[in-house]
């Protein structure tokens, strides 16, 4: 980390005499060169004339003779950034200063970020006043080669008062505005995932990135913090042909946790993303996230994610009632264990994702074709295991572990949590983003410790019945009706079954789901008519292993095209996902309105009836100044999951409401309101004090 030191200020002015430089005002687009052969400057304007009201764009253009450089914002290791003084201005106020990608310069051991032949750097003015505009520029900056020398001008230009037509030097700045750099979708890039590894004194970025538009040539990351810019160059792996990259690099302590911006540049394709501070790791701060994921976990039983197991929950506790305190206590803390073991199943998966260098998101597991094979035959199996058709239970090492009396009851009561939380986790919850989103940013013992904690959250209603097993006793007696209900379980269950199937076809095919319809029906048929004493044991096991062996290849199968998506051009006031349009949305003054859903999030569902498809939000979203985009991931996308990432989300549903006063865009709740998008929208309607620019400000 290198901040401008006294150090170097002294040893440049030891490099070579100053050269005082200055210019008599000019009344044109342009000033005269300032310089000599080595390095000379002009300032330029895209107009002739300053309009009252308008904005003023103009360009400060530097000039480097052969064998000779300028500095970036940064300068790295050796060099010095310009410095500008516009006090003496009249009529006009900057406003921002862009500054193209630089290039990394290796001299020995020194690493510095540079500008060679020359750059536009393109600058925004806004007009204070009527009448004509004067600027002047007090410009102090260095050119290097061999040595360094440094530099002062003077440059003064003046525009009248009158139209802003375009000048001669018009196409010169929009070129130089062109080659800054943007938002990542803007150049192709797709920010995946993002991690600081390591404790504070050795921590890490490690950064995943995309191409969507062709593989990656040479590309090269530049890290500005707080108190200065990391030098080192990053370590790059490539992947999928060169269309994925992995960039990592050492953080010094004082950026280990601090706001970073990141410019990444691969050719001449450049993009600039700002890294939020992330929290700190002390025992406070552990202690806040650990009840954060605690909080979550508990939430997690009342979303819409868990409706389809609530018949399995609801069971659990009707079959504890009126049985001896010492049973309920084993079956119902099996059943927290198989929650807690599923949670941590899913973190050592997500560890496991996460270090092959693929994306990594909350519910991401629902976008692959076996697992929701899987939860079907599952549930179908549990369905049949309520009608009393087949027995579940656990592995023979697992189920000798619990050999003791009613060890049946445990093994369906450990299975009965661990199913239903993975069925219980294809959407967000209050505080389930926060936790997840903190966790998988960081390494393997955070992502184990806080989805444990999550996993205890979910499981603490069963943990404080087994605490306190006589609560259970105001439950309904045991009796014949348990039968009755228990068969009503599994029609539920069943229910569950066909959802599956539907989210299936979306993601793998309409082909392969009837296909895998039709085995699940002839499983749940046989396994009915062969629970009858005169078939043989083994024969009843072999058939159903054939059936399951063939439910397997149906998930292997070629996929063809799916049913109708969630998200379709033309759906009312929706269009298509786009966000690279989204800034110039904006800048004409529109609201945008992003829903990033899926067929499998429940809690989409929930947002939908209750707020983005009423009359009134389908109204304000079809008016000619908003726009309505939804992105839908029920298969996995890149530019989706990026998007996601932006505002520190792994998981859906996720709306997001952009504007001219919310012009870096707002993550609203998991769970909407009507009143919160409302809100909201009148937020981004409101001209922003803050506009967007290229200043640094984490």
């Amino acid at each position: 980390m290198v901040p401008i030191a006294p150090v170097r200020r002294s040893l440049l002015a030891c490099l070579a005499p100053l050269f005082l430089l200055g210019a008599f005002p000019a009344q044109a687009a342009s000033t005269a060169w300032i310089g000599d052969d080595r390095a000379a400057v002009r300032l330029v304007t895209a107009t002739d004339a300053a309009d009252n009201g308008s904005p003023v764009e103009a360009g400060l253009e530097f000039r480097f003779g052969e064998g000779w450089h300028g500095a970036w914002r940064s300068p790295g290791d050796a060099g010095l950034a310009p410095t500008f003084d516009w006090s003496g201005s009249d009529g006009l106020v900057l406003e921002s200063i862009a500054w193209p990608a630089p290039r990394r310069l290796t001299v020995g051991d020194l690493q510095t970020f540079v500008y060679e032949a020359g750059v536009v750097l393109p600058l925004r003015f806004t007009r204070r006043g009527d009448g004509a505009a004067h600027l002047r520029l007090r410009l102090v900056h260095a050119v290097c080669g061999e040595v360094c020398v440094p530099y002062r001008a003077t440059l003064e230009l003046a525009l009248p008062a009158g139209p802003d037509r375009p000048s001669a030097e018009a196409g010169l700045i929009d070129a130089a505005r062109a080659r800054v750099p943007g938002p990542p979708e803007a150049a192709g890039f797709a920010l995946v995932g993002q991690a600081r590894e390591g404790p504070p004194n050795d921590r890490r970025l490690v950064l995943r990135v995309t191409s969507e538009r062709r593989a990656f040539v040479a590309p090269d990351l530049f890290v500005e913090g707080l108190t200065g810019v990391v030098t080192a160059p990053p370590e790059i792996a490539l992947a999928d042909g060169g269309r994925a990259a992995r960039l990592a690099l050492s953080l010094p302590p004082d950026a280990a946790d601090s706001a970073l911006r990141i410019t990444l540049v691969d050719g001449l394709r450049s993009a600039e993303v700002t890294l939020p501070a992330t929290t700190g790791t002390g025992w406070g701060a552990w202690l806040a996230i650990l009840a954060t994921a605690l909080l979550g976990g508990l939430v997690l039983n009342a979303m819409p994610c868990v409706l389809p197991v609530l018949s399995l929950k609801a069971f659990a506790l009707t079959r504890a009632a009126g049985a001896q305190r010492g049973s309920v206590r084993a079956e119902l803390l099996a059943t927290a264990a198989g929650i807690l073991a599923s949670f941590l199943a899913i973190a050592l998966a997500l560890i496991a994702v996460k270090a092959s260098g693929a994306s990594v998101g909350w519910g991401i597991q629902f976008q692959a074709p076996w697992f929701l094979a899987g939860m079907a035959l599952l549930t179908a199996l549990f369905a049949a295991s309520l009608f009393s058709w087949v027995t579940l239970g656990l592995p023979r090492p697992l189920a000798a572990l619990g050999s003791l009396r009613g060890s049946g009851h445990l093994s369906e009561a450990f299975l009965t949590g661990a199913f239903a939380t993975l069925l219980a986790t294809p959407c967000s919850a209050p505080f389930v983003g926060s936790a997840v989103g903190f966790a998988l940013t960081r390494g393997r013992f955070e992502i184990l410790t806080v989805f444990a904690a999550l996993g205890l959250g979910m499981a603490l209603p069963f943990v404080l019945l087994a605490l306190r097993p006589g609560w259970t006793r105001l439950l309904p007696r045991p009796g014949p009706w348990m039968i009755r209900l228990r068969s009503g379980f599994g029609l539920l269950l069943l229910g569950t079954t066909v959802w599956l199937l539907t989210v299936f076809a979306e993601v793998a095919g309409i082909p392969r789901a009837m296909g895998l319809v039709g085995i699940l029906a002839l499983l749940l048929g046989w396994l009915a008519l062969s629970r009858r004493p005169r078939v043989p044991d083994r024969r009843r096991s072999l058939v159903t292993a054939a059936l399951v062996l063939a439910l397997v290849s149906v998930t292997v199968w070629p996929r063809s095209s799916g049913m109708t998506p969630v998200a379709q051009v033309g759906d009312g006031p929706w269009r298509a996902f786009a966000p690279e349009a989204i800034p110039a949305l904006v800048a004409e003054g529109k609201v945008v309105v992003v829903d990033v859903t899926a067929s499998w999030c429940l809690t989409c569902r929930i947002n939908d009836v209750t707020t983005l498809d009423r009359a009134e939000t389908l109204a304000r979203l079809s008016a000619p100044d908003a726009v309505a985009m939804r992105a839908d991931w029920t298969q996995a996308d890149p530019a989706i999951l990026a998007f996601l990432r932006r505002f520190g989300r792994f998981g859906i549903p996720l709306v997001a409401v952009y504007g001219p006063g919310l012009p870096r865009g707002e993550a609203l709740p998991e769970l909407l309101a009507p009143a919160t998008l409302r809100d909201a929208i009148e937020r981004a309607e409101r001209e922003s004090p803050d506009k967007i620019t290229t200043d640094f400000s984490p």
